[in-house]
């Protein structure tokens, strides 16, 4: 049995791209067995030590270049871009040592500062809101970027509202420093050999981009608040190649036969682009199945990517208790991680 699913998609030589299983490695006990690799900061989440011992179980297991740079994610349309990590000061000079590859929890290399936060409400993979909306700490891990160039179809970004929980968990109960450094944003772009980006999920879409070129990487985090607010247009706009250049991988999410949804979420990609409509198919009063992937690609090549450079979207996790963790399917759960690098030396 396999131990991860590849990226099915022809990405340039170099690039790296998987997604992990529930099973075959961790520690976590249940409803969280047993690799679990997120979902840990409130009192309905896991253990932080044992999450942080599996984290350092998926360096060593996958052979990672480096520590992934993991997100405090908020269902927002936050980006992030890392560049190289900052050189350790001297014992001479004085202050900490830098965070790289720390416990595999850290994650550093500033290339700017942030800009002002942009987050949503949730209400369809996370359950009810949870989370405080404050801002997480360390400093700035690398340079925050606003939704630019008309972020979602429709008009531009909502204005900010309080965060909940994303799914890497929200709220207070984390005693480990390393998360702290954890910028709160929902897609991370890199254009560094060895940075490996992390996104969790438990039905949202995880969505890989690669220039064709195999000089930048961007990974996103889209439910369907991000999806709807223009998560994935940010992440484009993010990226310094242009969007006919790239090619795309939505990994494991809520697949279109399982995923069921209310007014609310209808209304929020059809409001703005009544040809939306497609991707949903009536269940019953005042609710549809949506087609997370068949959107996702709609929005995408709106922004200017072709069809055929946008794979994936085929595995459900609601479907499929064996491989994957379901928010929608067990309430509480654990989170995949869809990790993504450019290999040192590649290019």
């Amino acid at each position: 049995m396999s131990d991860r699913i590849h990226a099915a998609a022809p990405f340039p030589p170099g690039v790296r791209v998987f997604t992990t299983l529930r099973h075959g490695a961790g520690s976590s006990a249940p409803p969280f067995d047993r690799f679990n690799l997120g979902n840990c900061r409130g009192p309905e989440g896991d253990d932080p030590a044992v999450v942080a011992r599996n984290r350092e179980e998926l360096v060593r297991r996958f052979g990672l270049p480096s520590a992934p740079r993991w997100l405090r994610q908020v269902h927002g349309t936050r980006v992030v871009r890392f560049g190289p990590p900052p050189p350790r000061p001297s014992p001479a000079g004085g202050g900490g040592s830098g965070s790289a590859g720390r416990s595999g929890l850290g994650g550093s290399g500033i290339e700017g500062s942030g800009f002002g936060r942009s987050g949503f409400g949730r209400s369809g993979f996370g359950g009810s809101a949870s989370g405080d909306g404050s801002r997480s700490g360390g400093g700035g891990d690398g340079l925050l970027l606003p939704p630019q160039g008309g972020g979602r179809l429709g008009g531009g970004p909502p204005s900010p509202r309080p965060c909940p929980a994303g799914e890497g968990g929200s709220g207070p109960g984390w005693e480990l420093s390393a998360l702290a450094e954890e910028p709160e944003a929902d897609a991370a772009v890199t254009a560094t050999p060895g940075v490996v980006l992390a996104i969790l999920t438990a039905d949202c879409l995880p969505v890989v981009f690669a220039a064709r070129d195999g000089s930048e990487l961007a990974a996103a985090h889209a439910g369907w608040p991000g999806l709807s607010a223009g998560m994935l247009e940010a992440t484009l706009a993010a990226m310094r190649t242009p969007p006919g250049d790239l090619v795309a991988w939505i990994g494991p999410c809520a697949g279109p036969r399982r995923y069921e949804v209310g007014r609310n979420v209808f209304a929020a990609f059809t409001g703005p682009d009544p040809g939306a409509e497609a991707a949903f198919v009536p269940t019953r009063e005042g609710h549809w199945l949506a087609d997370l992937p068949a959107l996702a690609r709609r929005r995408l090549v709106a922004a200017g990517m072709r069809a055929t450079d946008i794979h994936g979207g085929d595995l459900c996790t609601i479907s499929d208790p064996a491989r994957f963790f379901s928010h929608r399917r067990d309430g509480r759960s654990g989170r995949l991680a869809t990790i993504a690098w450019l290999e040192p030396g590649a290019r």
